[in-house]
């Protein structure tokens, strides 16, 4: 039996026979609110746009509270890996503020601003229209939602993999103030101010502010840089500012205004693996003065010799306003209108792991026909690097929602969607390439140049119903249609402009019944649309939508007298007309099309749980398994110039097969001084997949080597809470992440046509303390 079966068995078991409730569920662990009374306490979610308990929500939705999110020590979208099966998160390489995100097997690792995402992330309801700069700290939240499978009937397109709810927190009616302080490994400071102002007077307006600063020096020690430009360095500060109005009437308003600054250096690449001619170049740079050894490792190293790069810089705001109006006692009015830009400088991002190896280079004529070269000189050659490149986006969305209910049986949800986008890239590439015997161990340079301006615009109309057969039945059903529209106007490495549009409608049914009043099952089918789009990187003008249908059964349970929460489902889904990035045959792995390659289904099985097991010990976690296969995966042989079908050897990227997650938590009895708490954590992710295909003929020879292994993290913390200071409280925590210092890759990119392939690694063990206090 392999180590993923032990793992996905034995999670299964403790399923079976603990009947532990559902973790994510119910805020992955979270310490229970009532656990005087011995019950797990009742979660809210808003997954279909109204305020509704989890356990009568006939949908996959994990729900992650504050208190979750403070023991774990998430700061951003990119850390949610542990909070619900079947789920991947991570940064995107070459970047400090994108998110790559996989829901049941479905995500992009691309992260060019002419294709959209399959995952959607939605901040009190308004849609972040790019997972570039997606990354922005978590300032001030109530709860997360994370929504698995197609929601393409409330959320719409580019949520077939499912969608993320930041939901955050509201001004309170009283006057409050939160400092917490935080250090830890590599030099890492964090404060985080909250200050809650009450409500003003009578006004009914209540305002909230909210201020983080983190800064840390990097993980990975540059031989060739001071420690605040190694990689993994970073300086954040982030605010957000709320305010509400309230006076108990039939109209509502909330505003806020988030701001994030980001400045880091990527996480390292690391060459993992190298053919014979990019060694021979390599190998020769310490014969040359000044010359560095080469690095190439199957394992994490620490220490590298890198490029000294600067800054890479990022910038995040937004606007948001909700308007609220009770039409009458049965029917809510709600607009939700959304202003959001994003901005991005990355420098000399460097992608061949080495730094200061000197090579001897030779004019670009030896990579053609008669094949004759003039040397030019020795100096720094990076096989892959960027140099300046500047990118942008911002985006307007306006949602209208009509909520209510016709009587005590029939209830509905309506609305209409607007969403507008104008981003903007230049990316500068530069090559060397490593030539062949009988050639002396030289290298050839090639240059490239990507620019253009990209808009999306997207129109929506969708309503869902549903009506109570009788207080057990009910059957929900909803539709929606959509009309995209994408504009490219490409300058480089093509003068072009590129208007493709798009429609769908989509629908969803689902049937719910309640066993009885601790038990509910669901059978849900549902369709999702994610939008065609425009390639800028290659000659090939563009891809087309991508459709899937999900069939799903259900069950939510709380037993024991809610001391016990079980959430399950088993679904099937078929995927076609899937969107592939594929290598352009000799590009040497610089530029990539999109095309609509595959067909795909998923069988797959998740649950998640939490359990009392005394007022004191809570045990919960989640398992997830999926069996992908690809029913259809066409590409170009670059030997032959064949459409080959490959789809008994591709592989689904950024993903696993197997899930697992385990957490145990100890409320000691309090005592003079405060509440004393020890947090135990345990999670499992299976073998992962940077790069769809294997082969040199399909450009990515290294692919396999390069895959990430299944991997294990053990985290812990131990926490002093409710300590008196003066008229407030304070608490301490000592926390541990990475306890075994497992090493494991986070992403890899397959550069098979320079001869090489790089990845980037997780972070090491890390060890730190918190303090916070609060009036």
């Amino acid at each position: 039996m392999t180590d993923a079966a032990r793992v996905l068995c034995g999670s299964c078991l403790t399923y079976g026979l603990m009947l532990q409730p559902a973790l994510a569920q119910t805020g992955a662990g979270q310490p229970a609110a009532d656990a005087s009374a011995g019950k797990l306490q009742e979660i809210v979610v808003t997954a279909q746009k109204r305020e509704e308990s989890l356990q009568e929500t006939p949908l996959a939705v994990s729900a992650i509270t504050s208190e979750v999110l403070e023991q774990r020590g998430t700061v951003d979208v990119s850390r949610l890996t542990s909070f619900a099966p079947n789920l991947t998160t991570t940064t995107t390489p070459g970047s400090t503020s994108s998110s790559t995100i996989a829901i049941r097997a479905i995500g992009n690792g691309d992260p060019i601003l002419t294709s959209d995402s399959p995952v959607s992330i939605y901040v009190d309801g308004v849609i972040i229209g790019r997972q570039a700069g997606a990354a922005f700290d978590l300032v001030d939240l109530e709860r997360i939602e994370i929504l698995r499978g197609p929601q393409g009937t409330l959320y719409g397109r580019n949520t077939i993999g499912g969608a993320v709810n930041l939901i955050t927190a509201r001004p309170k009616d009283k006057f409050g103030f939160t400092e917490k302080l935080s250090y830890g490994s590599w030099n890492q400071w964090q404060t985080r101010t909250t200050v809650d102002t009450g409500q003003w007077g009578e006004t009914g307006i209540r305002a909230k502010l909210a201020y983080v600063h983190r800064e840390q020096d990097g993980y990975v020690n540059n031989l060739n840089a001071p420690g605040d430009l190694d990689p993994g360095a970073s300086q954040i500060d982030a605010g957000r500012i709320a305010l509400s109005f309230d006076r108990g009437g039939a109209f509502r308003a909330d505003y806020a205004f988030d701001h994030n600054r980001r400045k880091g250096i990527p996480a390292a690449y690391q060459a993992t693996i190298a053919n014979a001619n990019v060694l021979r170049l390599w190998n020769a740079s310490p014969t040359y003065p000044g010359g560095n050894a080469p690095q190439v490792s199957a394992d994490r190293l620490d220490r590298l010799y890198l490029p000294a790069d600067d800054y890479n810089t990022d910038e995040v705001s937004g606007h948001a306003l909700t308007l609220e109006f009770d039409i009458n006692a049965n029917t809510l009015l709600r607009s939700l209108t959304g202003y959001r830009e994003w901005s991005q400088i990355t420098r000399n991002s460097a992608m061949d792991g080495q730094g200061g190896i000197l090579a001897l280079t030779v004019s670009p004529a030896a990579l053609a026909p008669p094949y004759s070269f003039i040397p030019t000189g020795v100096r720094p050659v990076t096989l892959f690097s960027a140099g300046v490149s500047p990118r942008s986006q911002h985006q307007v969305s306006q949602e209208f929602n009509l909520i209510g209910k016709v009587n005590e049986r029939l209830h509905y949800v309506g609305g209409l969607f607007y969403f507008k986008e104008r981003s903007r890239e230049y990316s500068q590439q530069s090559m060397y390439i490593a030539l062949p015997p009988p050639f002396p161990a030289a290298a050839a340079p090639t240059q490239g140049v990507i620019s253009y301006t990209h808009e999306s615009e997207s129109k929506a109309a969708f309503a869902q119903a549903t009506y109570d057969f009788t207080d057990r039945l009910s059957f929900t059903g909803g539709l929606r249609y959509t009309e995209d529209k994408k504009d490219l106007i490409q300058v480089a490495p093509f003068v072009r402009r590129l208007t493709p549009d798009f429609s769908r409608t989509n629908w969803s049914a689902t049937l719910d019944f309640k066993v009885s009043s601790d038990i509910m099952t669901y059978a849900r089918i549902a369709t999702g649309y994610k939008a065609g789009g425009v390639n800028a990187r290659s000659a090939n003008s563009g891809f087309d939508p991508e459709d899937l249908t999900s069939y799903e059964i259900g069950a939510k349970s709380e037993l024991f007298d809610r001391r016990l929460r079980l959430n399950g489902a088993i679904f099937y889904v078929d995927h076609k007309d899937m969107q592939m990035q594929q290598f352009v045959a000799g590009s040497r792995g610089a530029a990539s099309n999109t095309v609509n390659a595959g067909k795909a289904e998923y069988t797959g099985i998740e649950a998640e749980f939490e359990a009392l097991l005394t007022n004191r010990l809570t045990l919960s976690g989640s398992v997830g398994y999926i069996d992908r296969k690809f029913k259809e995966f066409l590409i170009r042989d670059q030997v032959t110039s064949a459409l080959v079908d490959i789809k008994d050897s591709a592989h689904f990227t950024y993903s696993a097969k197997e899930t697992a997650n385990l957490a145990l938590q100890y409320d000691l009895p309090r005592f003079s001084i405060g509440r004393l708490s020890g947090r135990l954590e345990y999670n499992y992710r299976g073998k992962v997949y940077f790069q769809p295909t294997i082969g040199p003929n399909y450009g990515t020879p290294f692919n396999e080597q390069m895959a990430s292994a299944a991997r294990s993290l053990v985290d812990a913390r131990l926490t002093l809470a409710d300590v008196a200071v003066w008229s407030g409280k304070a608490s301490f925590a000592l926390w541990g992440k990475n306890l075994a210092d497992e090493e494991y890759r986070i992403h890899g990119i397959d550069f098979g046509g320079l001869g090489y392939a790089g990845n980037v690694y997780g972070e090491p063990r890390s060890y730190g303390i918190d303090v916070s206090v609060s009036f």
